[in-house]
């Protein structure tokens, strides 16, 4: 059953919800890759972001004072557009509040602040191909899939997928 969503409040995320954060981190990598974080690194990654705004700033979902979902926007300079994307970074939402509209709630206050500044041009993140539902939610957020594939060389987690072998 679904509750009213009025008693969902979004806010910029404290230093009091590092522990949430880093649980919250530690969870959506065990759930979406099938990685073991070290909860310390995590930890010492997510006070980075407080020590540091210029790194991102999270962001949260609570009601009744528990927090039940974050994300984290970071920046990107266009040099095409001579303004800043800012990428949603480190969504999740606590599996017994899915489906809720926390993220929804978080798209929107995202959304509504990124149009206030004239120095973003837009809104981008990146989803795990597989993730089917994270998909759809981000498409019904109004989100469009565009034709840029994302590649990387990861020297801290390395490049090993769930499922797929690494020998050579």
């Amino acid at each position: 059953m679904n509750r009213p969503q009025a008693s969902l409040n979004v806010r910029p995320a404290q230093v009091s919800d590092l522990a949430d954060l880093v649980r919250f981190q530690c969870a959506m990598a065990e759930e979406t890759e099938g990685r073991s974080l070290d909860p310390e690194v995590a930890r010492k990654g997510v006070a980075a972001v407080f020590e540091d705004p210029a790194k991102g700033q999270y962001f949260v979902v609570e009601e009744n004072g528990r927090v039940l979902a974050s994300l984290m926007v970071t920046r990107e300079w266009s040099d095409w557009r001579n303004a800043w994307f800012w990428w949603i970074q480190s969504v999740y939402v606590q599996p017994q509040a899915r489906r809720r509209g926390c993220y929804r709630r978080l798209h929107q206050e995202v959304r509504r602040q990124a149009r206030q500044d004239p120095q973003v041009c837009g809104i981008r993140l990146y989803v795990d191909r597989q993730n089917q539902s994270a998909q759809e939610v981000y498409r019904k957020a109004g989100m469009d899939a565009c034709d840029y594939r994302l590649y990387e060389e990861d020297y801290a987690l390395g490049t090993h997928r769930r499922g797929e072998s690494t020998a050579s």
